[in-house]
């Protein structure tokens, strides 16, 4: 049963967020971002670790969000399948939002720019009708946001777009890539999405080779 909005969110953090993946995932962002250069200040690095942790919770409760139709039928034990407070986390999702644009455009004018862009991109996303039609492409275009979220918080005029800085980018972007088929049982099922792993896995290799000439 649906119970307070503060209880069904804190169920919604532990189950969705607080969760050693998610924990991962903020790890390989950080490193990709910092490997290059390490923030010359902790203020610094502590306003990034916000906008980064800001910017995952928002886009996974979007994700979820869009996903609630779907989710309804194959997922009812999740906890915005069962809450009668869509609307409250609808808000939260744009209370993110607007948090984490204030935030970009405080560090950086292009920074917020960048992320408006970002999100005029996934609304088209998650409103186009093949979007469950190509998988294929779908998860693709999925994982995008995550490299969008490294160049957000390590690309400015300070940080330029090195080449170490590129090739960690998308290193992170191949490795999730990997991580939705390894994942995901109907995209693990599927011969196409395998073989394109294996391509993916090659290239991550090559890449890691290179980062690898890059710091030594």
């Amino acid at each position: 049963m649906s119970k307070s909005y503060p209880e069904d969110l804190n169920s919604y953090l532990s189950s969705r967020l607080l969760t050693v993946p998610m924990l991962l995932l903020l790890l390989l962002l950080f490193l990709a971002a910092w490997l290059p250069s390490l923030p010359t200040h902790t203020s610094t690095a502590c306003i990034q670790i916000l906008i980064v942790a800001n910017l995952v919770a928002m886009f996974r409760l979007w994700d979820d969000l869009s996903d609630l139709p779907k989710d309804r039928t194959t997922k009812p034990d999740r906890i915005l399948c069962q809450t009668s407070h869509e609307a409250s986390f609808r808000w939260t999702c744009r209370i993110l939002g607007i948090t984490a644009f204030s935030m970009l455009t405080l560090t950086h004018l292009l920074n917020g720019i960048g992320f408006a862009l970002l999100t005029a991109f996934f609304t088209l996303y998650y409103k186009s009708p093949w979007r469950t039609s190509w998988p294929r492409l779908s998860y693709h275009l999925l994982i995008l946001k995550y490299p969008c979220f490294i160049a957000l918080i390590s690309i400015s005029q300070d940080q330029p777009a090195s080449q170490l800085r590129l090739m960690l980018i998308l290193m992170t972007y191949l490795t999730l890539c990997i991580y939705e088929v390894i994942h995901d049982p109907e995209l693990r099922a599927d011969a196409w999405c395998r073989g394109i792993a294996g391509i993916e896995l090659a290239s991550a290799a090559v890449t890691a080779i290179c980062i690898t000439n890059a710091i030594l």
